[in-house]
């Protein structure tokens, strides 16, 4: 029984007037409050009311019924759109493009600017700006709507119910009580079929996230079209099923035709295909008329009860493919449902966070120590953006050796983590997303791509402080090397010393060579030996008469025996000091010795040398017997003949080294000529 609740008392009222203390309580912000600053804010500033109605949603303080319309952010943000279209000129190329297809002039303008000028990309940005404001069109309508009901409502007469106890036994139709039957065996009941609107959804991008990736409960997606024969008996069936699980379970159809960017993303292939989703993750799925009940009721149970296999069993490779779909439709939706004014905000602000870390470091190379901490953001964010739906990646450990010396020891980085939606959880830790299934990447994205752009922006002073910081480090590397290594040479220096103080400083090792010969003799002598000295201690024969040639390259000096000026002067005097290569040359004086100073002399020479006929093999095999002047060997199938003339059998006395040092006895010749008549010219000046 009901009746109307009409009775007031004047006890129930308070006079306001006489409480010592009133709170004050913030007036809801009503529709028309937001319209009538959009309104105030658009003419005052000469936008369109868009761009107001946009940095008033984007600039709301406090949550829910409390928000609070913050004018002065809305104006700072509509200032700050106005200031980057300066740059764009109204009857550039590019707007004039862009207005002929059809796009406000002003949109057109704040888009190229946005976009570095860049026609396609301003394009896309007005397209994302019809969707965006469409949707909040929506938004507003039923914010409106709603309203309206909540007023209606509040106007309604308050109704009060009144329930009356009869006995259990109590017959209404005797007046006594009915007899008791036996309690009837307990039977499984059936939850009640749901509401048809509480089950059965038609999905879009926008509403995706909060759908389907938030269920609280299982969800069967349905791709389908509406001229597909197979899926007008399907859905239906699928509606029902739906309907009749009592809540635990709700469909979401997707129309193919209208949400194309949903279907590529599934890859879908054919239609119908149905897909099971359990806490925001794709986990089977199949295409077409299911072959028979069994198959759905193997499907749907699969999908509603955690831990229970599908009939058959995924395969790895199915299951890999899933987590790929799985991911791809969480972009899509994330992507969505994070607006072009939201994700232009975040940009801006990352940016400008960034910024403000190189002049927080300073010095030379701030921007490579910056660079370094920005790469770490990155990191932090793609390993979220990868890997959504594992919790571990959605933790930063502040005390991590690389995250405290890079991230956490920085305000602005920190900063830039709070703005993509971590929150402190404790003293050294960071949360995203706490207790949540499912994880909105749309932030990090822009986060990660912010980013990139600021290090591509600042490629060239990065590369150039970098080069300077590794330069410092290499510094302090070699300044620590080298202090430690002077702290183990402190014993070495002292031996050094003592076996210093052991050296002779008059000690003088002269080098010997023979011309024409490879071996060489160190000879051991006083600083204060002349050089007649060093000509009694050679150990070559030197018959009387001959003369002996000293040549040192090195010291341009050239001594005959001879000169007996030179040959008397010291080692230190002819700055052999403390050792010197030289080379001997024994022989001059004898008739038979060819005088190599003029050219005739050397072509005579070189023609003696060059008398007969010689033949060579590749393997280098010669005629072992040399009576026989046309002596012949057979090597390879070849006949060749090896002459022997006499100058050949007169090189053997001097065995097969004089001959291989021809040719470089020829140029040190050569060099001892011009150094001795350098030096000739130098003591005749």
């Amino acid at each position: 029984t009901t009746e109307e609740d009409t009775t007031s008392t004047t006890e129930d009222t308070v006079d306001i007037a006489d409480s010592e203390e009133v709170e004050e309580v913030p007036t809801p912000t009503t529709m028309d409050d937001i319209y009538a600053t959009a309104e105030l804010i658009s003419t005052e500033m000469s936008v369109p009311q868009d761009i107001a109605l946009a940095a008033i949603y984007s600039s709301f303080s406090g949550t829910g019924d409390d928000r609070q319309i913050d004018e002065e952010a809305a104006r700072y943000i509509v200032q700050s759109e106005v200031d980057a279209m300066t740059g764009v000129a109204e009857d550039c190329p590019e707007v004039t493009q862009l207005v002929e297809e059809g796009y406000n002039a002003f949109f057109v303008r704040r888009s190229l600017a946005f976009s570095d000028m860049n026609v396609d990309n301003a394009r896309a940005i007005l397209l994302a700006d019809r969707e965006d404001e469409e949707a909040e069109r929506r938004d507003m309508e039923a914010a409106q709507a709603q309203y309206e009901a909540e007023v209606a409502a509040e106007n309604e007469p308050e109704l009060q119910t009144v329930t009356v106890d009869f006995p259990k036994d109590f017959d209404p139709a005797t007046g006594a009580a009915a007899p008791t039957a036996p309690p009837p065996q307990q039977q499984q009941q059936k939850p009640p079929p749901a509401k048809k609107e509480d089950v059965i959804f038609e999905g879009t991008v926008e509403d995706l996230q909060k759908l389907v990736l938030e269920s609280p409960v299982p969800v069967l997606l349905d791709v389908y079209a509406d001229w597909c024969g197979p899926c007008k008996q399907l859905t239906p069936a699928l509606e029902q099923i739906c309907i009749n699980a009592g809540g635990m379970l709700r469909l979401v159809k997707i129309n193919t035709d209208q949400q194309r960017q949903i279907s590529g993303a599934l890859e879908v292939k054919a239609l119908p295909t149905i897909f099971g989703v359990r806490d925001g993750k794709i986990i089977n799925s199949f295409q077409g008329m299911p072959r028979d009940e069994q198959m759905i009721r193997d499907f749907l149970i699969g999908t509603m009860v955690p831990g229970q296999n599908f009939k058959p069993p995924l395969s790895d490779e199915d299951k890999e493919r899933y987590d790929d779909l799985s991911i791809k439709l969480l972009k899509v939706a994330t992507s969505a449902s994070f607006s072009f004014s939201a994700r232009e905000g975040l940009d801006n602000r990352v940016s400008k966070l960034l910024d403000e870390l190189v002049a927080t470091i300073g010095g030379d190379t701030g921007m490579a120590v910056a660079e370094d901490s920005a790469q770490v953001l990155r990191s932090l964010m793609a390993n979220v953006i990868e890997h959504p739906f594992e919790e571990k990646f959605r933790t930063i450990k502040l005390d991590n050796k690389v995250i405290a010396s890079k991230i956490a020891q920085y305000p602005p980085c920190l900063t830039i983590l709070k703005s993509i939606g971590f929150a402190p959880d404790g003293e050294s830790r960071m949360v995203v997303a706490k207790g949540k299934r499912v994880l909105n990447i749309a932030p990090f994205v822009v986060g990660r791509g912010s980013i990139e752009k600021w290090i591509d922006k600042n490629r060239s002073q990065i590369a150039t402080e970098g080069r300077k910081r590794r330069d410092e480090i290499a510094r302090v590397r070699l300044a620590a090397e080298a202090e430690e290594a002077a702290k183990n040479r402190v014993d070495e220096s002292e031996e050094e010393e003592e076996s210093e103080d052991e050296v002779d400083a008059n000690l003088c090792v002269i080098k010997l060579r023979l011309e024409g010969k490879k071996k060489v003799h160190d000879i051991e002598m006083d600083a204060d030996d002349t050089l007649a000295a060093l000509l009694d201690k050679l150990p070559f024969s030197v018959e009387d008469g001959e003369t002996v040639q000293f040549t040192c390259v090195a010291k341009r000096l050239i001594v005959k025996s001879t000169d007996t000026d030179k040959m008397s002067k010291t080692l230190s005097e002819l700055r052999l000091m403390p050792t010197a290569s030289v080379v001997v040359k024994i022989g001059e004086g004898k008739k038979s010795d060819i005088t190599k100073g003029s050219l005739a002399e050397r072509a005579a020479a070189h023609k003696k040398k060059t008398t007969g006929s010689h033949s060579y093999h590749s393997i280098g095999l010669y005629a072992k017997d040399d009576g026989d002047k046309a002596e012949t060997f057979e090597s390879g199938g070849v006949l060749y003949e090896h002459v022997l003339t006499d100058d050949e059998d007169e090189g053997e006395e001097d065995g097969g080294d004089e001959e291989k040092g021809d040719e470089a006895d020829e140029n040190e010749e050569e060099e001892a000529d011009d150094s001795e008549e350098s030096m000739d010219d130098e003591d005749e000046q």
